[in-house]
């Protein structure tokens, strides 16, 4: 995907995801982990309407291939997603944070260390809101006002990002110290 359509995407994401902490954060999530956009859209789990401007995430699209996409029954899921077992965590929490859809999170343990800040911090800001995840102190690399990473800030004057410098691929996790 050229990288100036995923900028775009991810901002047509954000700004439909709508006003609920919730939706807000599993869509920060998904797009923070990486990996999964390119998928979602395969799957069309993520449209992009064509000359609109809108892009969406189809939440019980997603909640179903959770359900449907483990060891033994992807070849059965329509369009199988072809998901890391990490990356299927992630998805579960996603799809559990939006508060429309419960599916088993069992994987979350075996996340490795980014990824586990990743899901904190949107855990923290589904329920907390987006403030009060930043003030944790989790990732640094993010936008003061807004949490996404640049170039996926759409703030007006882009605000300094937190402390750290920003190293490849754009977050760091704060060590526990």
């Amino acid at each position: 995907m050229d990288p100036n359509d995923q900028i775009t995407l991810v901002r047509q994401l954000a700004d439909n995801a709508g006003g609920a902490k919730g939706p807000r954060a599993a869509t920060w999530l998904l797009v923070q982990h990486g990996g999964l956009v390119p998928e979602l859209i395969r799957t069309g789990i993520i449209t992009a309407l064509p000359n609109s401007g809108t892009s969406y995430i189809s939440w019980k699209a997603a909640a179903d291939h959770c359900t449907t996409s483990f060891p033994g029954s992807a070849a059965d899921a329509p369009r199988a997603l072809d998901a890391t077992d990490s990356e299927l965590a992630i998805l579960k929490l996603a799809c559990t944070l939006t508060g429309y859809h419960a599916v088993d999170l069992y994987r979350l343990g075996w996340l490795d260390d980014r990824n586990r800040a990743l899901a904190t911090y949107a855990f923290a800001w589904a329920t907390g809101g987006r403030e009060y995840a930043h003030g944790l102190g989790l990732l640094t690399g993010l936008c003061d006002g807004c949490s996404w990473q640049p170039p996926y800030c759409a703030c007006p004057q882009p605000e300094a990002p937190s402390s750290a410098p920003v190293r490849t691929p754009g977050l760091t996790v704060r060590s526990a110290s």
